[in-house]
């Protein structure tokens, strides 16, 4: 009669449509691909550039050009990008730690803004560093001409490019994992939730890492798993909604917890081989054409084993079936009396009033709510003595013209005027070598026939 009462049973469900348009899930420690789906097609990124805007600034600090208190600045240019923002005048200031806890969680793409140009210099110079980092990465089909994301079509990546991407920033920069695993910022009394905090709340083991949004992209994301010291990194790119993203990608993080391993026979992500040409980017307006999936193809593409399982309704520990998703993910954030039931994973879930149930939508697609979320305040102080950043220069590309203190990192020795005194020579700095080179051959002291050499001329 109660299972009468939740759920509703909605007829013949046509097959999912399940439009998602690229994909790959691998694990770190082996670099093992579990699987893939067109990783390689160049896709627009959105807000997942934000993870190189990230990973620039962590080598920033680890080179000591800047540290956490350093202060960010919003200026005028920041200040005036388009949402998701902060919406900070111009001329506000907060440290960089505040500023990396909102960009990753918030996505704030005023922030992502003011943190390139505190690095960077600039927005373009700190691209330009960007760029060469994602070539020394491997990053074969990435071009990046902003730190956040939005639309431009020189603005690009692919699902491949960000695995590795994530590969780079948990294995070089593991002391800043943390950044990515918030639910939400404490802003003063605004609550800034993250758009990933379903997924890290509801998949045992999830710790990171970013969403993001545009609607030439679709839904995109980069999560991360640890279960019993092995990490496992999934990247979704497509998906046509947000619990299509989130559903999709607790499907790979499953998928690859259960294959793979160190003694695995699959590909490695380093070897992997690129086709010689890859898909172009989208057509604009692919969210558009891409059609929302209903709940019932949801679930019918998505719930898999978790809806054969019973499954869970109220807010409480269910002994047997939650208690054992618990683990490693800490405590179930549920806590009034459950009544377990078996249930059809077409059928969608609704309330006594027949309205769609979706707490127990997502406890199906995505996992029984493990945790409630862990939350980090920031505010807008600044030390007034912290170190203020030094701005990273992309290095240069070779210059036949480029000085030799330039290239060398030398100096040219004093030079003076014929008869000055010797403090009036001045050292050199900056000079360019031009002309032929000069080269000094000693000359033998005798010729072939024992004759001695004659000696040049002191004149």
């Amino acid at each position: 009669m109660m299972a009468a009462a939740l759920l509703f049973a909605v007829g013949s469900v046509q097959p999912a449509r399940a439009k998602v348009a690229s994909w790959i899930v691998f694990e770190v420690n082996s670099g093992k691909v579990i699987e893939q789906h067109d990783a390689f097609h160049r896709w627009y990124p959105a807000s997942l550039t934000k993870l190189m805007t990230a990973y620039v600034t962590f080598a920033a600090l680890k080179e000591r050009r800047v540290t956490m208190a350093s202060p960010v600045t919003v200026s005028a240019h920041a200040a005036a990008q388009p949402p998701s923002k902060m919406g900070l005048k111009p001329g506000t200031q907060l440290s960089l730690d505040a500023a990396m806890k909102v960009m990753l969680v918030k996505s704030a793409n005023d922030i992502a803004v003011a943190v390139a140009e505190t690095i960077g210099g600039s927005q373009a110079g700190f691209a330009d560093v960007m760029n060469r980092t994602a070539r020394r990465l491997g990053m074969r089909d990435t071009h990046f001409v902003n730190p956040h994301g939005l639309p431009d079509p020189d603005h690009y990546s692919s699902a491949y490019d960000m695995a590795i991407l994530s590969r780079a920033l948990l294995r070089d920069f593991p002391q800043y994992r943390e950044l990515y695993g918030y639910a939400g910022v404490q802003f003063g009394r605004h609550m800034l939730r993250s758009a990933n905090r379903e997924y890290l709340q509801r998949v045992r083991g999830a710790d990171g890492l970013k969403t993001g949004y545009i609607c030439n992209a679709g839904y995109n994301v980069a999560v991360s798993a640890t279960r019993g010291g092995r990490t496992v990194v999934a990247v979704v790119f497509g998906a046509a909604s947000g619990l299509e993203r989130a559903a999709k990608a607790r499907q790979l993080i499953e998928k690859g917890f259960s294959g793979g391993g160190l003694f695995s026979r699959r590909k490695t992500l380093d070897e992997m081989h690129r086709p010689r040409t890859v898909r172009r980017l989208p057509p604009d307006g692919y969210c558009k054409r891409n059609k929302k999936p209903n709940v019932a193809e949801l679930l019918k593409t998505y719930a898999g084993a978790s809806a054969a399982r019973a499954s869970l309704s109220g807010n409480a520990n269910l002994p047997g079936v939650a208690n054992a998703y618990a683990g490693d993910s800490g405590r179930l954030a549920r806590r009034s009396p459950v009544v377990p039931r078996t249930t059809n994973k077409t059928t969608v879930p609704r309330t006594g009033d027949k309205k769609v149930d979706w707490g127990e939508v997502m406890d199906r697609l995505i996992g029984p709510r493990r945790q409630a979320g862990e939350l980090v305040a920031v505010t807008l102080a600044v030390d007034a003595n912290a170190k203020r950043a030094v701005p990273l220069r992309a290095p240069k590309e070779e210059d036949p013209s480029e000085t030799i203190a330039e290239a060398f990192g030398t100096v040219m020795p004093p030079r003076s005027k014929p008869g000055a005194p010797p403090e009036a020579a001045q050292t050199v700095t900056r000079a360019t070598a031009t002309g032929a080179p000069l080269v000094i051959i000693p000359l033998p002291s005798h010729a072939p026939d024992g004759t001695p050499t004659p000696r040049p001329s002191p004149r």
